[in-house]
Order: C-alpha cells, then sequence, then structure tokens
C-alpha cells in the first residue's frame, strides 16, 4: 500500500457538499503500512441510520458508516478487518457534535 495522495472528482466533491466536509484519513493495517483514504463528513441521516442500529447489530451500524462516508478504496478497506475498523474509528472521529447552552427558564 503506497502513500498516494488521494483524489476524487469535482462531481463527488460538490455531492459531498463541498470540500469542507471532506478529510483525508490515514488508516493503518496489521504491518503498520499507511493507507491514505478521503472520508466525507458523515451527515444527518448516516449519523441517524448509524445510531438505529448501534446497539442492535454493531456490525451493521459499521457498515452505514463506511458505505455512506468512505469515498476512495472501499473494497481495499472492506476487505482488511484491521482497515475497516481502523476507517470505521476515523469516521467517528469527525462526526460533528456541536455544543448548546442550557439555562435555567
Amino acid at each position: 500500500m503506497a502513500k498516494n495522495k488521494k483524489t476524487v472528482t469535482a462531481e463527488i466533491v460538490e455531492k459531498a457538499g463541498g470540500e469542507k466536509n471532506l478529510r483525508r484519513l490515514i488508516l493503518k493495517d496489521e504491518q503498520e503500512q499507511e493507507l491514505e483514504v478521503i472520508a466525507r463528513v458523515p451527515d444527518r441521516t448516516t449519523i441517524g441510520e448509524y445510531l438505529k442500529y448501534a446497539n442492535v447489530n454493531p456490525n451493521k451500524a459499521q457498515e452505514i458508516l463506511v458505505n455512506g462516508c468512505l469515498l476512495t478504496d472501499k473494497d481495499l478497506v472492506k476487505a482488511n478487518d484491521t482497515l475497516f475498523l481502523s476507517a470505521v474509528s476515523g469516521i467517528a472521529e469527525i462526526i460533528p457534535i456541536a455544543v448548546a447552552k442550557v439555562e435555567k427558564y
């Protein structure tokens, strides 16, 4: 697995909502070799599907994250357990979390 700068087409960038919604993830396999992939920040629909299965069927929930967010090397990642789990972890880190300020009524 060579370390190459991955790119995606302008169509994919537009479909993902622009470059602000794309991230480069560096995945490592069992031999500590690195694979750079491009993922999109999960949207509300993807997160909702993920949460629906998170407690009932964690494997399906992880598949939903990878299938919905990974834009490059999806087949290679899904064929290797370590890369797959690394991708799930990386995508989970880029889930947008907002903070709400709570005050007394």
